[in-house]
Formats: C-alpha cells, structure tokens, sequence
C-alpha cells in the first residue's frame, strides 16, 4: 500500500488549500475557530448561512460527488472526494453535507429516471438531505423499525414516527426507512427505503434539543403521509441491500471524527507552547507534554487507518469491517482529546465563546459535551463491535 499522493492528486490538494483560503477571506469571521463537521452546529443561524454558501460554491466547483460518474456531475474520482473532505474537516468548514452519501445510495440503487431526477440538484449544491432511520424504540438494531408504509393504488401511505433525525429541518429530502411487509417472516425482509420530501402534508417536526444546547435533531411524525411510487429506492421489502451498504458509508465516520480531532489538537499545543502558568510554558510541563505526544500517536495511527480505507475503496474492497474499527477508535480518540483539553485548559475550559474570557474559542467545551454522542451515533460501538466479531469479520457464531 502507497498512501502517498500522485502528482494529480497533489495538485488538486493545493486547489483545495486554496479554496479555503477563499473562504477565509471572502465568507468566514476573521476569529473562525472551525465547527464540527455535520448538521449539528448548522443550527445556530450564523453557521447555517455560512454552511449554505460553501455548499453552493462546493457545487459551482464542481466538487460535490466527486466519484460519481461525469453524467450526474462527478468526476469520478474516490481520491479527490477523499482530500477535499480532510481539508475541509481539519480546516472545521461548515457545509459538509451528508447529501453526497445519499446519492451514493441513490447512485447504487436508483432507477435510471431517479439518478437523473435526485443527483445533478446534489452535484449542483442546489438541495440537502436527511436520514430518517433511528425511531423511539429502534436504534442500532434498525431492522425493527415500525414506520408503517402501505402500498395503495399510486403511492405509499406513511403512519408512524421516526427520531434523531439530524439536521432534517433544513433539507429538501430524507431518506427513509419503512416497513412495507409487517409480516415478513424475519424483520429485516419486510423493509424498504424512500426518498421523502420532509415538507409533504402530513410530516410533522419537532426539535430537539441537545446537550449542546443545539436544536440539530427532530422528531418527524408521518400522518397518513402520501409518497409516490416512484420515490421508492431500490426493490420493495429488500431495504436490507440498501441499509448495508449505507452503513459501510456510515461508519466511515470515524475518519470524519478523527481529521476533526485533529484541528482541535493542533489548537491545543498551540496553546500550550503560548500559555504559561507560575511563569512556565505549560508545554515544559512533562505531564503535559507526554500526555500530548501520546495524543499524536493514537491520532497519527487513526490517519493511517482511514488511509487505508481509502485505499481499499480504490481497490474495489469492502470497507464494512474497517469501517466500523475506525468508527469505534475515532469516538474513543475524540473522546480522550476532550477530556484532556479540559483538564489543561482547567475552569476556562468550561466557558462558551459569549463569553470575554474563553480560551481557544470555547471549542473544548463543545467538543467535550458533543463527543460524548460519537460512540453512539451512526451506530452504537456495541453494534459496530458484533459486526467484526460476525461473519464478515472474525466469524464468531451469532
């Protein structure tokens, strides 16, 4: 494995570096501290029109869906995809939209009038979607799913409810998952996935708020809620197909996390080599400098980990087991970085950006109160351990 960049590659990172550059200049405030990335932070009004800007001018680049195929507005290029997103998670750059893995299911999955329907309005940054999977009563094991969708003559009538569902009050379309056979002999062959405009008659949203303080989820409740036939993705009853291959995608987001973790430690040494306490640098202090080196290799290995997706991507592998091991090192790593960011940082560390005496733009305390979520969303670190430990991965009986 050569994880080093061709020289297209490079070129196209320093493209890249310089787009956001641009964005420094022309769109984001000059004490922009970066947001996570995601539709959480979107729902403060400020990052929501911001995120929007950049995901026009992501689209009028040409550089949403990078590999998908040049008919519906890609390039078809893995490799790219992969180096824009870094650069625009280390960078925090608000307006990473979840709408390109979408298409890559539609892409997967769609007839050929809805890859040309949904996926041009996605590579032109014109629309955003939303997943509708996760109900009160169903999280990771989603097979159990009760959102009710009955066929009738023209459409699917939909009854039911769904919850967590990120950033839904701000999309043009959700892919959901219903069950359209209640009596399917086992759970998971009774499901099927639609593509549903969250502002049809019937849906109903309602905010959640988080620890964060952010309304970034709603509850979304369907009334007898009419969907066309035609918004059906992929064959009746066979959801499964499409929910695997979305969770391959999915739990990719340990990278996410992880090129996410790393502007936040960057900050953080920073920090030390600038702070002193009692008239010492704090990066003198041996604690803390062992416990930062220590922080650099788990990031550093996580690197390598995501590299090594992106190779077997390239390489036409299937990426469900490392995927879930970098979704479980990611959470954990992020999860260890907030802790000690906390601990350096000491009572400012508990103080938002509203306030005159923050350190580092309040962005500890939000990643300490958000990372706590990490290990569960996307599918929980139990769920994604007993996918490695199954028949994909070491074969351990069920």
């Amino acid at each position: 494995m050569d994880f080093r960049l061709n020289e297209e590659e490079q070129a196209f990172q320093n493209e890249v570096r310089d787009f956001v550059q641009e964005l420094f200049r022309d769109i984001l405030p000059p004490d922009f501290a970066g947001v996570d990335p995601g539709p959480e932070e979107e729902a403060r009004e400020d990052i929501e029109k911001i995120a929007a800007q950049v995901w026009h001018r992501l689209g009028a680049k040409g550089w949403i869906g990078l590999g998908w195929p040049k008919e519906f507005g890609g390039q078809e290029s893995e490799s790219k995809s992969w180096i824009l997103n870094q650069e625009l998670i280390y960078n925090g750059i608000p307006g990473m939209d979840i709408a390109a893995c979408q298409g890559d299911l539609i892409l997967q999955f769609g007839t050929e009038e809805q890859k040309k329907r949904f996926l041009p309005p996605i590579s032109r940054g014109e629309v955003k979607y939303a997943i509708g999977m996760s109900e009160p009563d169903v999280g990771s094991d989603m097979f159990s799913l009760q959102l009710k969708a009955e066929e009738k003559e023209d459409h699917y009538l939909f009854n039911g409810q769904k919850i967590w569902n990120s950033g839904i009050q701000r999309t043009d379309w959700c892919v959901v998952y219903a069950r359209t056979d209640p009596n399917a002999a086992k759970q998971h062959n009774g499901i099927s996935v639609f593509i549903i405009d969250p502002k049809s008659p019937g849906v109903t949203l309602r905010p959640i708020t988080q620890i964060t303080g952010l309304d970034a989820f709603c509850e979304v409740f369907y009334d007898d809620v009419k969907v066309p036939k035609e918004n059906l993705l992929g064959e009746k009853n066979r959801g499964k197909d499409v929910s695997m291959y979305a969770f391959s995608i999915e739990r990719s987001y340990g990278m996410v996390i992880l090129h996410n973790a790393r502007r936040y430690f960057d900050q953080l040494v920073e920090y030390c080599k600038e702070t002193s306490v009692n008239g010492q640098p704090l990066a003198k202090d041996p604690l803390i400098r062992n416990r930062l080196a220590e922080m650099a290799i788990e990031i550093e290995v996580g690197r390598n980990m995501g590299d090594r997706i992106n190779w077997m991507t390239g390489q036409g592998m299937l990426t469900v087991i490392p995927g879930c091991q970098n979704k479980i090192y990611g959470s954990r790593v992020a999860q260890k970085l907030s802790n000690l960011g906390m601990e350096i940082l000491g009572l400012y560390g508990q103080l938002d950006d509203t306030s005159k005496c923050t350190q580092l733009g309040g962005r500890f305390r939000h990643m300490y109160l958000s990372s706590r979520a990490w290990s569960l969303a996307g599918g929980t670190s139990e769920m994604s351990r007993n996918i490695i430990a199954g028949p994909f991965g070491l074969g351990l009986p069920n």
